[in-house]
């Protein structure tokens, strides 16, 4: 698609994984009758961001190692389909054919790429520096875009290479490899149709050991109203070759479907359900998501008249649909009705389908063993105190405790990583500052609670949810919060949208989720209200 995950701009959303690789924020389901107050708190984030670093805790969903990990930004698609807004380069389709108008296209977009590359390259160089000679452990890896299965061979190569090979590489593996449950997860995003068998070979020889793979629909109309390139013969043709090469056994793939979109009907969505669970081999993992319709984006376009603002009680901008209205030019959108029903239909008939619904927009297929295939790396997000380095245009990291998304323009990216390059100070880079000593005790204490208002955020969107236990026992905040939070819950849990257990409040499945903006913002209000 591309849940990392540059910053994605509207409400209502959640953050899927923060960061979709956290590249992006990708925003999932919960609907668009909801007002919440988020996008006032979530305006406050910049580049930098300090935010507070979290204690050690044996929780579940605490970091369980000291592994990283690393998502490495690849822009590059063959156009922009018509709901993305997000940071890319489009390309066209390099090397198609064979007049001059596509060579000299061809030879500019190597021309770039070798640009490009220098600038990762550059970055990584300087992870290595701030290390001193320290192997910093990955849990996983991942490539997201963009599209990077577009990249040429060699530059994913280079880029592996200087990640964990070269003799100065600042990074190495944890895990057991071979064993699949426990071995480090390496990823690449790819596009049905835009890879061979030998594309295949050559990742699978690089190290790479998981495909997301960039479905969306399996229906050819849809495909073509939501401006993809690929059809559906592209996506069963990929599958297979993904199975050939890796192996039915040892094939590690998920796919993205995007629901809400126009043209697409109830009986459409539950087929394009189906077809994504008769897929052989299965799918370890399904990602669902919602579309929202962007400002600036060709759908924004079309369907300007069919959205309509709302400003909550702090002035905060969402857009929500409207009642859908015939067009002699374009589908419809689903009602929000409909979208609603499109993600309790999901939801029941994936897990009826042997997979853990385990995050708003995330299901694992279970194993014999009943394990879900869970994505190690986006579960790093989603973790009281997930680290992670992040690399490329507009990639976010975190590391350190520092917050820091870079530039989101080709060539302000290039620029900056020359920039860092050049700079002879003996001074840590940017993204992994621990912050000034001289820092007030205001905006220590805006830290402190950011970080909260983040780990709520993140923790009730899995099914695991929020640990009242550790909040209650950290320094930092104490039972006052916790008081606030339940306060925050106390009709949703009347309304059996939100459980309570022992020491933790998670959402019921699937209507807590799908009212998760509304249930979060409740809590934001009131932590507002009584922590000030």
């Amino acid at each position: 698609m591309v849940f990392p995950h540059q910053q994605r701009r509207s409400l209502p959303i959640l953050w899927w994984c923060l960061l979709r690789g956290p590249c992006m924020v990708m925003r999932v389901t919960s609907f668009y009758w909801i007002t919440p107050p988020l996008q006032t708190i979530l305006k406050k984030r910049g580049s930098p961001i300090t935010v507070h670093q979290q204690s050690n805790s044996d929780q579940n969903e605490r970091s369980c190692n000291e592994g990283f990990g690393l998502y490495v930004h690849i822009p590059y698609c063959r156009r922009r389909c018509n709901y993305c807004d997000f940071a890319i380069v489009p390309i066209g389709d390099n090397g198609s054919g064979g007049d001059d108008e596509e060579n000299t296209r061809t030879i500019g977009f190597h021309k770039m790429d070798e640009e490009y590359k220098k600038a990762i390259l550059n970055e990584i160089n300087l992870i290595g520096k701030s290390s001193h000679g320290n192997k910093i452990p990955l849990r996983s890896i991942y490539f997201g875009g963009g599209t990077p299965s577009l990249a040429p061979l060699s530059t994913l190569r280079d880029i592996m290479h200087a990640l964990l090979h070269s003799e100065s590489a600042p990074f190495q593996l944890i895990g057991i490899a071979d064993d699949q449950n426990e071995r480090a997860e390496i990823t690449i995003e790819m596009d049905p149709g835009t890879f061979d068998k030998q594309f295949l070979i050559s990742i699978k020889d690089f190290g790479f050991n998981r495909i997301s793979l960039g479905v969306q629909s399996f229906d050819d109309n849809i495909l073509s109203t939501m401006g993809r390139v690929h059809r559906s013969a592209d996506i069963y043709n990929s599958v297979n070759m993904i199975a050939e090469v890796f192996g039915e056994d040892e094939t590690n793939y998920s796919i993205d479907l995007i629901s809400g979109v126009p043209g697409l009907t109830l009986a459409g969505w539950t087929e394009a359900l189906h077809k994504a669970v008769s897929l052989r081999p299965k799918p370890k993992h399904i990602s669902v998501y919602d579309l929202q319709v962007e400002a600036g984006t060709t759908f924004g376009k079309w369907y300007a008249d069919e959205m309509e603002e709302r400003e909550d009680d702090k002035g905060a901008t969402q857009l929500s649909r409207m009642s859908p209205t015939t067009s002699s030019l374009h589908p419809s959108l689903p009602s929000a009705d409909d979208c609603a029903f499109m993600y309790r239909y999901a939801s029941g008939y994936l897990r009826a389908c042997n997979y853990e619904h385990y995050e708003i927009s995330s299901y694992a297929l279970r194993d014999q063993n009943r394990r879900p295939h869970r994505s190690k790396h986006n579960q790093i997000y989603w973790e009281i105190g997930g680290k992670w380095y992040a690399i490329g245009l507009g990639a976010t990291s975190n590391v350190n405790g520092t917050r820091y998304s870079r530039p989101r323009a080709l060539s302000e990216y290039v620029y900056w990583t020359k920039e860092l390059k050049e700079d002879n100070n003996s001074n840590d880079p940017p993204w992994i500052s621990k912050g000034s000593e001289q820092d007030s005790d205001q905006t220590a204490a805006a830290n402190k609670d950011d970080a909260l208002l983040d780990i709520i955020l993140t923790r009730l969107r899995t099914k695991d949810g929020l640990d009242l236990d550790w909040i209650a026992n950290n320094e930092e905040y104490g039972e006052s919060y916790v008081e606030a939070i339940m306060k925050g819950v106390e009709f949703f849990v009347d309304t059996e949208l939100v459980t309570l257990s022992p020491g933790r409040i998670k959402l019921t499945d699937p209507d807590g989720f799908l009212f998760s903006n509304n249930i979060i913002s409740n809590i934001f209000a009131e932590l507002d209200d009584d922590t000030d």
